[in-house]
């Protein structure tokens, strides 16, 4: 029994070591291209049919794990193209593959939590995070010129807590520009996202105190449905 537990324990550290190996280079590396398997991953869902004037959530992990997004965001008809380790540029790089043959209606973003993160020397600062932002929102509609996109605010956590100020500042210039532009919206979950403290809730998050868990999920819906529902009914 006693090697039994040596060596899952064992197991257990190898897979952690990993996994944070992994994590380092997905989030210190700049270049779009380490993404192309993930990219023709969701291309491959369609087979070149490709459905048009959906609601498309795109972004990073907070958006590939969001596995009930069908179902929370009923009845608008959506689709996730997140990636996660995705950065903004990346998203940007990828649009005319992930947004443009879908002729969405809506666009829904989430990406800046994997720039600004913490890691010495590649943390970008929220001013960068805010012009690769505009970057991404000029690239869309420069081909879709009249599409809503809504971005969603960098959401706190704890597990990078050190880094939070230079988010909350990135969302403060990113909902600043949106109100000034057609055809942006911020949509701010942040407060929802915190306990009476202002820190970020304990209960909402997986263990990597990262990702959200379904309670976390859960007030993302409670925030953005009403905010997209009412956009599209008044569109």
């Amino acid at each position: 029994m006693i090697l039994i537990f040596i060596i899952v324990v064992f197991i257990i550290a190898i897979s952690i070591m990993v996994f944070w190996f992994y994590l380092r280079y997905i989030l210190t590396n700049d270049n779009p291209n380490i993404w192309e398997k993930q990219v023709k991953k969701i291309e491959s869902r369609y087979s070149g049919n490709y459905p048009q004037n959906s609601v498309v959530f795109i972004g990073s992990s907070s958006i590939e794990y969001w596995k009930t997004l069908d179902k929370d965001m009923v009845p608008l008809k959506v689709l996730n193209h997140g990636i996660a380790g995705t950065k903004v540029a990346d998203i940007t790089y990828y649009a005319k593959r992930l947004i443009f043959p879908f002729n969405p209606g809506v666009i829904v973003f989430y990406s800046g939590t994997n720039d600004i993160n913490g890691i010495k020397g590649n943390s970008k600062t929220s001013e960068d995070v805010y012009q690769l932002t505009i970057d991404f929102f000029k690239s869309v509609h420069e081909k879709l010129s009249k599409i809503p996109i809504y971005y969603i605010s960098i959401s706190p956590c704890k597990a990078r807590a050190k880094v939070w100020s230079d988010a909350h500042m990135a969302n403060q210039l990113i909902k600043s520009y949106c109100e000034k532009n057609d055809n942006l919206v911020f949509i701010d979950a942040t407060e929802m996202l915190l306990d009476l403290n202002k820190k970020p809730k304990a209960d909402i998050f997986r263990f990597d105190r990262l990702h959200f868990n379904k309670k976390g999920y859960a007030i993302w819906t409670s925030v953005i449905r009403p905010i997209l529902i009412k956009g599209i009914i008044m569109k």
